[in-house]
């Protein structure tokens, strides 16, 4: 007896550039540019404000400066990604919901960001009928040669997928259910 095979069907895709799930990814580097900006702007101050010509007071300030702005954009960065995943889940409940009427079948954030970072499966059924789990595919562009001059960094593509695969017994309900996921959606439905 032959192996099924799994056919896949992108519920949607993004990039590393889009979502990370770690928005504090370079902090001490930005941490270190912010503090040799406050240093320059400390000695700029320093004309205009006697108080800060003392040591203490310089490094004070520029610690201040340095983790005041790199606070916040982690923030922001953790708020741009936040939002970003919402939408996300957003459409991948839309595609459960098409599949199955089932309202546990549907995810909240924390659940599509854990599936994400761990990378593991997710079982759905439709109508009682397994074979169907939702999962996560990353696909990174090729990495330069030694020798070549790398240009930029390599680009990680998430795809989140349906998968299924038809059970040995073959149900004419899954084979149903296997057409609707692997087809076309931009295509009419047929009767």
């Amino acid at each position: 007896m032959k192996n099924p095979q799994t056919k896949h069907r992108v519920v949607c895709s993004f990039t590393d550039k889009e979502w990370t799930g770690r928005p504090d990814d370079g902090a001490g580097a930005l941490f270190g540019k912010l503090s040799v900006v406050g240093l320059a702007l400390c000695f700029l101050l320093m004309l205009l404000i006697p108080g800060l010509r003392d040591v203490s007071a310089l490094v004070l300030f520029v610690a201040t400066f340095a983790t005041t702005f790199t606070a916040l954009s982690i923030l922001a960065r953790s708020s741009r990604e936040r939002a970003f995943l919402q939408g996300v889940t957003a459409s991948v409940n839309e595609v459960l919901h098409e599949l199955s009427v089932d309202s546990a079948a549907q995810l909240g954030a924390d659940d599509l960001r854990l599936l994400l970072v761990t990378g593991k499966t997710r079982p759905l059924s439709v109508n009682g009928v397994a074979g169907l789990e939702l999962k996560v595919i990353r696909n990174t562009s090729p990495k330069p040669s030694k020798h070549a001059k790398p240009i930029m960094k390599p680009i990680t593509t998430t795809y989140v997928v349906l998968a299924a695969t038809p059970p040995d017994y073959g149900v004419e309900s899954f084979d149903r259910l296997l057409e609707a996921v692997t087809a076309d959606p931009g295509a009419s439905p047929r009767s």
